[in-house]
């Protein structure tokens, strides 16, 4: 570039590196001061899989050097490097190499788009794999090189195939489950076997290229790189990449905001977040409530009776709170504040979270404790956590003389209630919580506060078993269920009063159970839920 100049010296292991000089005087980098040759290591577990493989932006080549034993004979390469000192000093790194051809494009190339046409044409599969260093330095010289390639190698017919992030978390197993049922193939992209950005890179390439798929499904953002390079090669591919939040989107979107591209689309379970995604930055942004999957929850055989009453779920306590104070600058002096706003939360929710923390600095006296995005939205979130721990407690500890039991989380139940609290030990979700669910006679539903209007994983997991629930208020079962399928209560009160009802009721909690069942089967399950995405992005015509 015309305001910077290449400089080649001797790094301390005595091999060549080189660093850019700006204009202004400052310096950047292409490789080590210490060992530039060290690089190779970062790059020498990626596969090699294209039939063209083009390394944009080269360096002096030590990442090239140690990935030439894996390149297969007749592989084409392609060195794209905008100094054409580099580039011949790579070249010479695989002058040995007579089985292969070589192709260059440096930043004196007149005509590059034929060179890449020629290079494309006929090719299964083009692999790029990229130099950041070198492509941070000329970035003007690479975007343009990088959007020939991909207009001409984005020209595959997407085939009847969902990319699905997949890491073991909540809804995945489930998800993957309604794709295979809804006649699409599930690609799943295992982001926990992925060590690297730049094998993570790699494998989305590959996959982009080989299963040609129709849509990207992640659940809450999960399985995005911390480059964007997801995000990035999904709008270069034309493949709309779909998020669905199952959890309280603003702590996520800190990190991930800055990766929204044009033409992502989000939904979210909590209808009240969905104005966020949009200003956030989603092209499309809509409520889509949870399901369940009647492959896991079904009526089954007659279950040994475990309890009157049983809640299945988290305490929400001290440990779990904990998790939250370390992601801000916790200071002891908010307690007073933490308290007061968050029974405000558990009493109503309204008028939101940011309100709520307004007025109750003002009533004790205090100034709004942060001013910067981080603190304040894990500050708000621990807030939040606080109300549905304190409902928790609340509701449990006033269900305590009718025989109540919990499963799970037994030591944060233990710490809020006491040490003879009868708390079972934790379940396993897939496998056991449907049989104990079924062994209940009346599951106990407590909201979480972070879903001011939606429901649960509970509302359609415990009908659809075959087992009754009892629920608190949202506003979403309004759209979901009508008066017949649901049992709801509004206060500890109400609560009390139906739990000793339908207790003397077996028949009306089976008739509702039964009722519910069939509404959840009909238009509540994942497959329904896939679809429902499918049919908002237009793809498999479902």
């Amino acid at each position: 570039m015309s305001d910077s100049t290449l400089q080649l010296f001797k790094a301390q292991s005595g091999m060549v590196s080189a660093k850019i000089v700006r204009e202004d005087g400052t310096l950047l980098h292409l490789h080590s001061l210490v060992k530039p040759e060290d690089e190779g290591k970062y790059f020498e577990e990626i596969p090699l899989w294209g039939d063209r493989v083009v390394f944009l932006g080269t360096g002096l080549g030590y990442h090239i050097v140690p990935l030439l034993k894996k390149i297969q004979r007749n592989t084409e390469l392609l060195f794209v490097e905008y100094y054409d000192e580099l580039l011949q000093h790579c070249i010479g790194q695989v002058l040995s190499r007579t089985d292969v051809i070589i192709n260059t494009i440096s930043g004196t190339t007149t005509d590059f788009n034929k060179i890449i046409r020629k290079f494309i044409d006929d090719a299964k599969s083009v692999q790029i794999i990229r130099h950041p260093p070198s492509i941070a330095a000329n970035k003007p010289f690479f975007d343009n090189i990088s959007k020939c390639l991909y207009s001409r190698n984005c020209k595959s017919t997407a085939g009847r195939k969902m990319v699905l992030l997949y890491g073991g978390f909540f809804l995945q197993e489930e998800l993957k489950n309604a794709i295979s049922q809804s006649s699409v193939t599930p690609v799943l992209l295992n982001y926990n076997d992925i060590d690297s950005s730049i094998e993570f890179e790699s494998r989305v390439e590959q996959i982009f290229q080989f299963e040609k798929p129709s849509g990207i499904l992640s659940i809450n953002m999960l399985g995005f790189d911390g480059n964007g390079v997801l995000p990035d090669l999904a709008l270069k591919y034309g493949i709309p990449l779909i998020v669905w939040f199952v959890d309280d989107p603003r702590p996520i979107l800190l990190h991930q905001k800055q990766f929204i591209k044009p033409d992502m689309i989000a939904f979210c379970w909590e209808r009240q977040y969905v104005p966020l995604l949009k200003e956030a930055g989603f092209t499309v942004a809509d409520y889509l409530p949870l399901a369940t999957d009647p492959d896991l929850f079904f009526t089954g055989h007659t279950q040994k009776h475990i309890a009157n009453i049983g809640f299945a779920g988290s305490s929400m306590g001290r440990e779990f709170l904990e998790r939250i104070a370390g992601k801000f600058l916790w200071k002891n002096e908010l307690e007073s504040l933490v308290n007061a706003a968050a029974k405000r939360v558990m009493e109503n929710g309204e008028p939101g979270i940011e309100e709520i923390i307004r007025q109750e600095c003002i009533r004790i006296g205090l100034r709004i404790p942060f001013t910067d995005e981080r603190n304040l939205v894990w500050f708000q979130s621990y807030i939040i956590h606080t109300a549905s721990m304190l409902k928790r407690k609340q509701i449990i500890e006033a269900l305590i003389p009718s025989g109540l039991k919990t499963f799970g989380d037994p030591g944060g139940w233990r710490e809020l209630l006491g040490d003879n609290f009868p708390a079972e030990p934790d379940i396993d979700y897939r496998t056991d919580l449907a049989s104990v669910y079924r062994g209940i006679d009346i599951n106990l539903n407590i909201t979480s506060s972070q879903m001011p209007t939606a429901v649960n994983q509970r509302v359609f997991d415990v009908p659809a078993c075959g087992a009754f629930l009892l629920t608190d208020r949202q506003k979403d079962l309004e759209s979901l269920f009508n008066d017949e399928e649901v049992a709801v209560y509004s206060c500890v009160e109400e609560l009390i009063e139906k739990v000793n009802f339908f207790l003397r009721n077996e028949k009306e909690r089976k008739r509702i159970s039964g009722c519910a069942r069939k509404r959840i089967l009909e238009e509540h399950t994942y497959s329904h839920r896939f679809k429902q995405i499918c049919k908002k992005v237009n793809i498999f015509g479902l």
